[in-house]
């Protein structure tokens, strides 16, 4: 029987896990401001691979284990507590291999770190056997279908780093790092973050209905869809994937809407991080709908697409849906620390002004736009000010300390 998600509380694995995020964070917006701003010219391959890998696996993965044992009521015992710090341990080592530019070496730490994720799904799928899947709510559903897409996604990027090690051939018209891209942008962490979301929202804290499911389970076989779409090229599966995400991102707006609208967006506090990810989730199908409108006009090729698209609708995705539930999270979280108020209403005008002038400039004027380098270090002094103030917090943040109740709507 899992807790009621109304009474769950925040551990020591819990706080771990967001402390060990928001660490290896640090580097993710050092590397991207020094791209953004050319401090030290253009930056290599491995750099720019270092970049995305640490935010997507240090930062939100990292922080996607802290999530998965708080819904499911795990993170107190000793043992889960070691797994916190092994799955860190393993992503800093694969994201070191990013930088390193040694094959091999990617190709191992890559198998690893694909263990450790495993290992994950693994421990949720037992929880969720134990507790009867026609039981689950909405969020641990989506929690659950969401590191399954994450277990295909990662294990297609490892598949990719044994060819390039072996120098094997890919097949022609095999796009194995677009699927890997694609399964995890748009199935892993859109239903990571709407499962999130659902529980934050709304009064019923997502409890499971036609609507929930509905939307739950479009996200998830619009995700693999797009993943087998991408990876064999096949472009009328994505015309159809497309409208999956556009019914389920609506069903979300409005199952959400009303702990949208009455969002404290004056106040300190996670509520309106949890709120403003939802328009950045609108704004995420708005430009993806774009991006595969003008992969079908190329008839398939990635290379037409413009890099500072592809590059902003990332962005909504990791840094104005992502963040957001992140911090929101965190700030939960650590809700009985308030040292440094002033901060909370510095990193949310900040980042979301930040990330918003960042994609708009990227997606109209495009990556190689001087605005760039203006509007990115807005969203990353948001950043770092985050990750110092929310990691004071979380150091002080006694286990088993209960969690704020979710917004009511």
């Amino acid at each position: 029987m899992l807790p009621d998600l109304a009474t769950l509380r925040v551990n020591t694995g819990v706080t771990r896990a967001f402390q060990w995020s928001f660490a290896i964070f640090t580097l993710t917006v050092l590397i991207g401001l020094a791209n953004a701003s050319k401090i030290f010219g253009v930056l290599s391959r491995d750099t720019i691979l270092t970049h995305v890998h640490s935010g997507t696996l240090g930062f939100i993965t990292m922080a996607a284990f802290g999530l998965a044992l708080w819904v499911f009521g795990g993170g107190a015992s000793a043992t889960s507590q070691r797994n916190v710090m092994i799955s860190a341990l393993a992503t800093a080592a694969y994201i070191l291999a990013f930088w390193s530019g040694n094959l091999p070496a990617r190709a191992a730490f890559g198998a690893i770190e694909l263990a450790v994720i495993v290992g994950w799904w693994w421990w949720i799928y037992t929880q969720v056997r134990a507790a009867g899947f026609s039981r689950l709510d909405i969020p641990r559903l989506s929690v659950f279908l969401a590191f399954t897409v994450l277990v295909v996604g990662s294990s297609l990027g490892v598949a990719m780093q044994v060819i390039l090690a072996t120098g094997t051939v890919v097949p022609t018209g095999i796009d194995v790092i677009g699927g890997h891209a694609v399964a995890q942008v748009s199935g892993y962490l859109v239903l990571m973050s709407v499962g999130i979301g659902e529980w934050r929202l709304r009064a019923d804290r997502g409890a499971r209905s036609r609507s929930g499911l509905t939307q739950t389970y479009l996200l998830f076989g619009g995700g693999l869809s797009a993943a087998v779409g991408v990876l064999l090229g096949i472009v009328p599966l994505l015309l159809v994937v497309n409208l999956f995400y556009v019914i389920a991102a609506a069903i979300f707006v409005v199952r959400s809407r009303t702990g949208v609208m009455r969002a404290a967006w004056g106040a300190a506090g996670g509520g309106r991080h949890f709120a403003i990810a939802v328009p950045f989730l609108v704004l995420n199908v708005a430009l993806l709908t774009y991006l595969i409108s003008k992969f079908a006009a190329a008839q398939g090729d990635p290379s037409a697409i413009p890099l500072g698209l592809i590059v902003g609708y990332d962005h909504t995705t990791f840094v104005g849906v992502l963040a957001n539930v992140i911090f929101g999270s965190a700030l939960t979280v650590s809700a009985a620390d308030r040292r440094w108020p002033w901060a909370d209403h510095a990193i949310f005008w900040l980042l979301n002004v930040g990330v918003l002038a960042f994609v708009g400039v990227l997606v109209i004027a495009g990556y190689e736009s001087d605005l760039v380098r203006f509007t990115a270090p807005i969203m990353g002094i948001g950043a770092l000010l985050g990750i110092a103030t929310l990691s004071m917090r979380l150091s002080s943040t006694a286990a088993a300390t209960p969690a704020a109740a979710p917004m009511r709507a």
